[in-house]
């Protein structure tokens, strides 16, 4: 159902997905066929690809966030019309439709014509994401289903699974391809969290995602990083759990998690945990990875700002997120005093600051700032005022809202060539129509 004139295009793309190059010379070939839908493609392809090379808080994302949108609205529906029958959602990744969401009954029932249908000369499909909705429903089912085997990322998250779906899940023979598994919002706890680590099922594993289930602590953190089937985890998303000082401590003593470059940890209770992060050749290979660090909701205080601070790692960082913690203005007057040259995006949303911490940052220690978000703290018109006039004069953005004023001053836009594609996460998404 492919145009055979793809197949070459879409092979490249797929023996190196994370390669910007075959999606761009894809786009060429999409603009020399003549086709008005192909050109539009291309836009996107190229749209989405400039939108993962820059961080989100550059002035032109609102700009190329909704000319994505539009195409995708625009043209979504007869771009994926060949597979329109099967009622599924598909997802639009750097230009190419490779993440669908499906329910699990339709997944059992059509997943095999899903993948044949979309698969190319080199008999790969190009799905590489699957998205399983409802699938506590038909989990025995899913379990020992084979089209399993053809999924690289498996989207399990918000599926009421709990520990015994989870267990259940582990004892499937089909899960030696999956390099991704996201078990997010499943209502486990460290059971759940222990399941996995003791399977062997996932040999490939390379990006876990067990956010947002609200229980996983201690115990979970210990079996995770011990696990000798983990090993080959780079990414690992324990976002909104219950990691603490003893977690963070478990985590970063497993040599399992050795190859790991992206630990997320932020809405966890971590508080004097963290400064051990810093001192950790983990937090080098993170900012390796991505210069960017989101420690919002984290229990954090002064103490977690002085260390910070103090490591040399922290010169490398551009965007900072620091929000909805309890530095005050002393963690906020020991922040400045660290070497922040690549700063570009700084957090301190609802950190119970006063118009102390607003002129401690005025210091020209951020000289790369573009970005300063200060919502729901304590200031009064006269700190506000003058982060209004530091703002207007080295010409980043303010937001000051729900301090007793309301004040987001947006970036002045003085030259269009410096300002920066900004990134997308995830893509975007629309339900193919009938």
């Amino acid at each position: 159902m492919l145009p055979a004139d793809e197949h070459p295009f879409l092979d490249a793309i797929l023996a190196n997905p994370s390669a910007d190059g075959p999606r761009l010379v894809y786009a060429d070939y999409l603009d020399e066929t003549g086709n008005p839908l192909d050109a539009r493609r291309a836009e996107l392809v190229r749209v989405q690809v400039a939108l993962e090379r820059v961080p989100a808080e550059q002035p032109r994302h609102g700009e190329l966030k909704n000319r994505e949108v539009e195409l995708v609205a625009g043209f979504g529906a007869a771009w994926m019309a060949p597979w329109a029958s099967l009622r599924a959602e598909f997802q639009f990744r750097r230009g190419v439709p490779d993440a669908v969401a499906i329910d699990a009954a339709t997944f059992l029932a059509r997943g095999e014509e899903l993948f044949d249908n979309t698969q190319t000369r080199s008999g790969r499909s190009f799905i590489r994401r699957v998205k399983v909705r409802d699938a506590a429903r038909t989990l025995p089912a899913l379990v020992n289903c084979p089209l399993l085997q053809r999924v690289e990322e498996l989207d399990l998250g918000w599926c009421d699974l709990g520990n015994g779906g989870v267990s259940l899940l582990m004892q499937s023979p089909h899960l030696a391809g999956i390099r991704s598994l996201d078990l997010g919002n499943n209502r486990l706890d460290d059971v759940g969290a222990i399941a996995v680590a003791r399977s062997a099922a996932l040999p490939r594993l390379q990006a876990l995602a067990l956010n947002d289930n609200g229980q996983i602590g201690s115990a979970g953190a210990a079996a995770i990083a011990e696990s000798p089937f983990l090993a080959g985890l780079h990414s690992l998303d324990l976002s909104g759990n219950e990691i603490d000082e003893h977690a963070v401590r478990r985590l970063l003593g497993g040599e399992a998690l050795s190859r790991l470059t992206r630990l997320v940890i932020c809405e966890n209770p971590i508080g004097r945990g963290l400064p051990r992060l810093f001192g950790d050749l983990l937090f080098t290979r993170m900012l390796n990875r991505e210069p960017s660090c989101d420690w919002h909701k984290c229990d954090l205080d002064a103490s977690a700002a002085e260390a910070l601070a103090a490591s040399p790692e922290s010169a490398r960082i551009e965007r900072l997120n620091l929000s909805d913690n309890y530095l005050g203005d002393a963690g906020v007057a020991a922040l400045v005093r660290g070497k922040w040259d690549e700063l570009r995006s700084l957090e301190l949303a609802r950190n119970r600051l006063t118009d102390a911490g607003a002129f401690a940052l005025l210091t020209p220690a951020l000289p790369e700032l573009r970005r300063l978000d200060l919502a729901g703290n304590r200031l009064t018109h006269r700190g506000v005022d003058a982060l209004k006039a530091a703002s207007v004069e080295r010409g980043f953005s303010l937001d000051a809202a729900n301090n007793g004023t309301e004040t987001v001053i947006p970036l002045p836009v003085a030259n269009a060539d410096v300002q920066e594609v900004a990134q997308l996460r995830g893509g975007i998404s629309f339900p193919a129509r009938r």
